[in-house]
């Protein structure tokens, strides 16, 4: 298998790889109270500041045609060495450093992303970094769905973590 192929695989397991990722479905969980989707309203802040860094909310565009993300936490900055905050997963990857296949890290949470948004229940996603010198990075993240004030899906709560060598 070549660098890219390895760069490019995804794995998606069926429940929690890593402590975070199951500390951010626990709280999701939590939240949802026996309802069908927990409400971003439902998310406090304050409940969550030891996994804060690691948190990415984005909202839904054009019924999950894109996501914008409304919050990318600080260890993310630092894992990708870009600031995502407000930007759509259409934009993100360009402006990395180091330098990454944006067009790698797109497509995967574009998947991410709309596998949450359709099946209304978490995703969990593992794989290895983008960069061609960090692909022995690999991380482990979480995508679970949100109302905003209705029932439909309006919006992704998750994180992203390394996992520890």
């Amino acid at each position: 298998m070549d660098l890219l192929e390895l760069e490019d695989r995804l794995h998606f397991p069926d429940a929690p790889e890593h402590p975070g990722v199951a500390a951010i479905v626990a709280y999701w969980e939590a939240k949802r109270a026996g309802r069908r989707l927990p409400d971003r309203l439902d998310i406090d802040p304050s409940e969550i500041v030891p996994l804060l860094p690691n948190i990415i909310i984005c909202e839904s565009v054009d019924h999950g045609a894109d996501f914008r993300i409304r919050i990318f936490g600080t260890k993310l900055v630092e894992l990708v060495g870009e600031e995502r905050t407000g930007k759509l997963l259409s934009e993100i990857g360009d402006h990395a450093v180091p330098p990454t296949r944006s067009d790698i890290v797109r497509d995967r949470w574009f998947e991410v992303s709309r596998r949450a948004f359709t099946r209304e229940r978490p995703v969990f996603v593992s794989g290895r970094m983008s960069s061609s010198n960090r692909a022995y990075i690999c991380w482990h993240a979480v995508s679970c769905p949100l109302t905003a004030g209705g029932t439909g899906i309006a919006q992704t709560f998750g994180g992203m973590f390394v996992a520890q060598s």
